[in-house]
């Protein structure tokens, strides 16, 4: 059964939802009118950033040229090429651990390797990334009929599933032979074909510097991704870099239209990692549900306040689609 703190944390999406989610767009305005009193949230946002007072409520941003995005997409496959050259040895020591009967190395190797993953920041076929691949390697059981139970539960989680909770290393050996062959689909060719390269996909995988975050609020703060490991503030700081990275590879455009929204980002990231490090640190594998409850809310309210600072993102960085 949830704890009450895990329903709170789920009670946290519906705002981050409001706030530019799933391909929303919100009016980009800084402060309210005599015609319109009351700004949108995004305002607050944006005018915490440094946006002109002045700004009028119907005001929008110029839309993203696909070309401008040539460029931080082509840094972001570069940060994939090189996380992928080192997840794809980590799964192979999982396997091997698995193998010789280690179930202590396996646990620490596949928790090593997840991390890897998270930090692609593509998980759980988020906005068609890998397409039905990136669902086979890190998927959930949840949607599936039968669950865990699916054949097509495949991937990190029933990897999770077999070391932690059935404690059976031959299921989970076969479970990492499974998810070696499953990333050594990915390579630089198909990194390149997978990413977006239409003006739609590109204005879907600009969302991903605010929607990886709020993935981490749904599934690992409530836990319902977690398969025995308790691995969600892992997972949470997995997030927070990929997030970091997002941010980087994005800057130049969004500094351009909203000055100091990056660094605004970034300290409210940094305060994600201060929570983290509060509750036990990124390698802790303590059970969310038993952090005292000061603890609980830090995480809890630093991750809104991040989510927050980077709703914006998804006006900023609309993107023209031709005949929209």
């Amino acid at each position: 059964m949830r704890s009450g703190l895990a329903v709170c944390a789920l009670a946290l999406i519906s705002t981050a939802l409001l706030a530019g989610c799933g391909g929303t767009r919100l009016l980009v305005t800084a402060t309210a009118t005599t015609e319109h009193p009351q700004a949108s949230p995004a305002a607050a946002s944006l005018s915490s950033t440094g946006v002109s007072a002045t700004t009028r409520v119907a005001t929008r941003i110029a839309p993203i040229v696909p070309v401008e995005l040539y460029q931080p997409l082509a840094q972001y496959t570069v940060y994939v090429d090189r996380l992928l050259a080192r997840l794809k040895p980590q799964l192979r020591a999982l396997r091997s651990a698995a193998l010789a009967n280690k179930p202590s190395t396996a646990k620490r190797d596949w928790l090593t390797a997840h991390v890897t993953w998270l930090e692609i920041g593509q998980d759980d076929n988020a906005y068609g990334a890998f397409g039905e691949l990136g669902e086979e390697i890190d998927g959930p059981a949840s949607g599936l009929e039968g669950t865990i139970s699916n054949p097509r539960f495949t991937g990190f989680h029933e990897v999770e599933l077999d070391l932690w909770r059935k404690h059976d290393l031959s299921a989970a050996a076969a479970g990492a032979k499974r998810l070696v062959s499953l990333v050594g689909e990915l390579n630089h060719s198909t990194v390149a074909a997978d990413l977006p390269t239409t003006a739609l996909a590109l204005d879907g995988w600009v969302l991903r510097c605010h929607e990886i975050l709020e993935d981490a609020l749904r599934d690992s703060l409530s836990q319902d991704d977690d398969y025995g490991s308790n691995s969600d503030l892992t997972s949470l700081a997995a997030d927070v870099t990929a997030t970091r990275e997002m941010l980087i590879v994005l800057s130049p455009l969004l500094e351009a239209r909203v000055p100091r929204i990056v660094t605004q980002g970034s300290r409210d990231l940094s305060a994600v990692d201060a929570a983290i490090q509060s509750a036990g640190g990124p390698l802790t594998t303590r059970n969310l549900a038993e952090l005292p409850l000061r603890q609980r809310q830090a995480l809890d309210q630093a991750t809104g306040a991040a989510l927050e600072a980077l709703a914006p993102v998804s006006e900023l960085m609309q993107v023209s689609v031709p005949g929209s």
